[in-house]
Parts: C-alpha cells; sequence; structure tokens
C-alpha cells in the first residue's frame, strides 16, 4: 500500500511538472507568436509605405510628363522627340544629332540651348537627374585616338557636357549624375546610317529625390 501511494503521489508530481513546464512553454510561444505578428504588421506597414511612395513617384512623373509634353513638340523641330515613362524614371532621350558635332563632346548651339531650357523646366521639382551617354559601334578615328581612346570616353565626356549646362542652368550638382554606356545597348541596327544614328544619343533619366 505504501508503495501504491509513494508511486501515486510521484506520478502525481511528474505530472504537476509537466503541466507547470508546459504551460511556460505555451506562454513563451504565445509572446513569440505576438512579437511575430507585431513585426509583421510593422513590415506590412512600411511596405505599404514604400509602395505609396512609389505611386507618388509615378503620379509626380506622369504629371511632369504632361507638363513637358508642349516643350517636347517644341524641341521635336529640333529632333528631341522621345519621351517614355519607365520602372526607372522618366526617360528622355536626345539624338547625338541635336546636340554635338560629329566626333565631338562640345555642345553646339543648339545642343547648348536645347538643354539650357530643359534644364529650367527641371528646376521646380527635387530630381535624380541621370545623364547616359551612348555611341554607335564605329571605332574612334585616329585623329581623335588621344583624346578619346575608346567610345567608352567618348560618350562619358558627351553625358559630362550635358551635366556642365546643368549645373551652369541652375540645378543641384548633388542631384546630377553622367554615365557612359558607350556602344552598349544600341537601340537600333549598326549596319545602316540611320540605325548608327539612332544609337548616338543622350539618355537623360529623371527620378524624384527620396526626401
Amino acid at each position: 500500500m505504501r508503495m501504491s501511494i509513494f508511486s501515486h503521489s510521484f506520478f502525481l508530481l511528474i505530472l504537476a511538472t509537466l503541466v507547470s513546464i508546459t504551460g511556460c512553454v505555451s506562454r513563451g510561444s504565445y509572446k513569440d507568436v505576438v512579437q511575430e505578428n507585431t513585426a509583421l504588421k510593422s513590415s506590412n506597414l512600411e511596405l505599404n509605405d514604400e509602395l505609396a511612395l512609389v505611386s507618388l513617384d509615378v503620379a509626380q512623373l506622369e504629371l511632369e510628363q504632361a507638363e513637358l509634353i508642349d516643350d517636347v513638340k517644341k524641341w521635336a523641330v529640333l529632333g528631341a522627340i522621345e519621351m517614355e515613362l519607365m520602372a526607372d524614371g522618366l526617360h528622355v532621350i536626345l539624338p547625338h544629332d541635336v546636340l554635338f558635332s560629329s566626333g565631338t563632346s562640345t555642345l553646339s548651339t543648339e545642343g547648348r540651348q536645347l538643354i539650357a531650357e530643359f534644364s529650367h523646366e527641371l528646376k521646380s521639382h527635387p530630381y535624380q537627374i541621370f545623364v547616359i551617354g551612348f555611341t554607335d559601334n564605329t571605332p574612334i578615328g585616329p585623329n581623335l585616338l588621344q583624346q578619346y581612346p575608346s567610345n567608352w570616353e567618348l560618350a562619358g565626356a558627351r553625358a559630362a557636357s550635358v551635366v556642365r549646362v546643368m549645373v551652369e542652368e541652375g540645378l543641384p550638382a548633388d542631384q546630377l549624375i553622367a554615365a557612359s554606356r558607350g556602344e552598349m545597348n544600341p537601340v537600333a541596327s549598326n549596319d545602316t546610317d540611320e540605325g548608327r544614328s539612332k544609337n548616338r544619343r543622350i539618355d537623360i533619366r529623371i527620378r524624384p529625390v527620396k526626401k
């Protein structure tokens, strides 16, 4: 009988201990779940905020695109006719022949005027502006090799010339980036004069600055 009572008491003690441990684990698990849910809600809020910012960016760029249409019509006479809203911002494509003399990185009088007018249109909004130079695949001629060893240098110099005028016209230098893609990413075949002309271009990409 004593063994039975002892066994029964020992069993109750173990059972009570297990219940106590299980209760602690459950409470601990509950806390973990609550914390995870809170973190998930916080992440979702941040994601929603980011999506809202992206939507505002797109709306702002669409508005800017609409405001620039009249100027694009004016610039179309000079050949600056391409504008497209893409995932990475508003693209304005300016053909090389409008901006530069052949084989140089110096803006023509018409090209400088075009960039100056374009810069004035952008002053009213805080933008990050990427100016990217592109060329065709024609090798640099012997007279220019010392100054431009490859199309990379030529395209980069042209982008820098555009940025320099933008700064002179009052756009903040810390919002401007000049880059070169050389003959990479052609938009037309380099087998024809027309195609090569399209590939020689300046791509100005405009994105709102995050505050």
